[in-house]
């Protein structure tokens, strides 16, 4: 039988199923048609018209007092409860996956964001409030990340803001970084509360690693043509624990986009850089085309959160309340 055939009988003869569960119940047709609130006659036709759909299949045997079901007729009424049920369920289902209740998220991030509070609390919250949505993580610079939101492989960024990222993204705005100076404790420009590009002349420096985020490398090296300083990179490092750690081992002073003190070891220090004044702004992004009800919930979330957002423990050292790590 073709496929638009069956369907068609199949239509025909699922309209029929309410009205027999019904009689199936009631065991009378009075009754049943009382329920319904439709004539006797009609209630009767449609179990005839289900019966020969069927392939005169007899659902019912008349009698005096009421109709007694087949056991053709139990078979039906069972299997019809299931279908009623996966329809019902189906249709629950498909609700809440329009609501954004249900379905999967696939959220891209930096270190940088990763490190803040406001993004750990937004998926914390989000996780308790839609316990029933795939979460799936990936930690990506921010140019991987455009990258992967416009082919469609990643539903949410957050990204060091680009000058056309409102032309072709949702742009919300999260918060802001800045470059920080790590050194060891000991170290003679520890004596200064500020630091500039020219105390770094002659200094091995650890970089964010060009090959991550070549944008971020170029505006440092620029800053440093503009004081004509020629850096001296000793490594480049593609994040900040690593450059913690080679700050502690006395390999060079590194360069990192504003980091918590707190999970910093307790050799090194941290100064300002007065003049690598390269702010960078930290945004949430998403397709403009998109209209996901599971990406608007976690937006709701994050937007929510700007407004609460918790310091980050000091420890002497003049750095801003909320700051992270290399992007």
């Amino acid at each position: 039988m073709p496929r638009e055939v069956a369907t068609l009988r199949t239509l025909r003869i699922a309209k029929h199923f309410p009205f027999f569960l019904v009689v199936a119940e009631e065991q009378n047709l009075h009754r049943a048609a009382e329920r319904l609130n439709i004539a006797q006659s009609a209630l009767s036709r449609r179990i005839a018209d289900l019966e020969k759909e069927l392939g005169n299949v007899k659902l019912f045997e008349r009698q005096a007092r009421g109709v007694e079901i087949t056991p053709a007729g139990r078979l039906l009424a069972r299997d019809v409860r299931e279908i009623l049920y996966d329809i019902e369920e189906t249709s629950r289902r498909v609700a809440r996956l329009a609501h954004g209740d249900m379905g999967t998220l696939r959220l891209a991030f930096s270190e940088a964001m990763i490190r803040r509070h406001l993004l750990p609390s937004a998926i914390k919250q989000f996780r308790t409030a839609y316990p029933d949505v795939e979460l799936k993580a990936f930690p990506l610079t921010s140019e991987a990340q455009r990258q992967k939101i416009r082919g469609g492989e990643v539903d949410i960024g957050f990204v060091i803001e680009e000058a056309n990222d409102a032309e072709e993204f949702n742009v919300l705005r999260v918060g802001m970084d800045k470059f920080m100076l790590v050194l060891p404790v000991d170290h003679p420009l520890t004596a200064k509360d500020t630091v500039s590009i020219r105390d770094l002349e002659g200094e091995q420096l650890i970089f964010p690693a060009r090959k991550l985020s070549p944008r971020l490398f170029d505006r440092i090296v620029s800053a440093f043509d503009v004081n004509n300083v020629s850096p001296i990179i000793s490594v480049e490092v593609s994040a900040v624990d690593i450059a913690y750690g080679l700050v502690a081992a006395r390999m060079g002073l590194a360069i990192v986009t504003a980091v918590a003190v707190s999970s910093a070891p307790d050799d090194v220090s941290f100064r300002e850089l007065t003049d690598l004044d390269l702010p960078l702004q930290l945004t949430m992004i998403s397709r403009k085309s998109s209209e996901d009800a599971l990406l608007a919930n976690f937006a709701a979330i994050v937007e929510a959160g700007l407004d609460d957002r918790k310091p980050i423990e000091g420890s002497g050292d003049p750095i801003p309340a909320e700051t992270v790590a290399l992007s």
